[in-house]
């Protein structure tokens, strides 16, 4: 099960250590034990909250490229091992483009479409990749919008964090894919105090969801399905600042044995 570096596997956060390179906000621990508050007492919004498209377009160029998040990120590198030469990509959450960076660098981005909810990031995903595919998409209508096992692979990267629950969106990149779903995580899911199912931890509070996820909610829905997963933890530290250690983590998802 996964722990994050430093953390207790019975309250598994930590903030504002020393390899953060940050001090936390004054009230971090507060808005953590507000937001598993609101988890235990089933308060947590379910509406939309997609201000992606409102965020200036000098960020959306650069947001995902700096600081060591982009191309060469581990995560990255973990994706690109994950295809097959010669097979399709739907990229949800695409942003500007890093992507189809990582797969082009690899020669694998010649079969690839990146969809993204965000417009701006779109336009700019275009600007900057002219031989790229890039089209408006929401990870919870892709079945919709491209039919059913029309990709072989399906890549849903820091994704899942900002929506309002994982289960529709999930199920979305399953039923898209014909040979694996890849769902990269930048807030690691985890067990959770208390059985809860998610937890807020109080960052972009009012302009995004951020949520960490229960692995075992996770897991009990794809056993539901009768889906083959495999969880790959460690894969490159994360940019998400209020918990030391945090890292990027993968899940893969098949209909046949992995």
């Amino acid at each position: 099960m996964f722990v994050p570096e430093g953390a207790s596997r019975f309250w598994p956060f930590v903030m504002g250590t020393p390899r953060d390179g940050r001090a936390p906000r004054w009230n971090a621990h507060l808005l953590l034990w507000r937001g598993l508050a609101h988890a235990v007492l089933g308060l947590q919004p379910t509406e939309p909250r997609e201000l992606w498209s409102q965020l200036p377009r000098d960020y959306l160029a650069t947001f995902m490229r700096a600081e060591g998040a982009g191309k060469e990120h581990p995560s990255r590198r973990f994706v690109a091992s994950k295809v097959r030469v010669g097979e399709s990509v739907l990229d949800v959450g695409c942003g500007a483009g890093v992507g189809f960076e990582a797969l082009q660098e690899a020669d694998l981005a010649s079969r690839y479409v990146g969809v993204d909810s965000s417009e701006p990031s779109i336009e700019v995903a275009r600007e900057l990749h002219p031989g790229g595919d890039f089209r408006i998409g929401n990870a919870t209508g892709i079945a919709a919008q491209f039919g059913e096992a029309s990709f072989d692979v399906v890549l849903v990267r820091h994704v899942l964090e900002h929506l309002p629950d994982f289960e529709v969106a999930m199920d979305q990149a399953v039923a898209v894919s014909r040979r694996l779903a890849l769902f990269v995580f930048y807030l690691t899911p985890r067990a959770l105090p208390f059985g809860v199912r998610k937890v807020n931890p109080g960052h972009n509070r009012a302009g995004l969801y951020t949520y960490i996820y229960s692995r075992p909610a996770i897991e009990r829905f794809l056993a539901g399905a009768g889906l083959h997963r495999q969880w790959y933890d460690h894969l490159g530290v994360s940019r998400a600042g209020w918990f030391a250690g945090e890292v990027n983590s993968a899940l893969v998802v098949s209909r046949q044995p992995l």
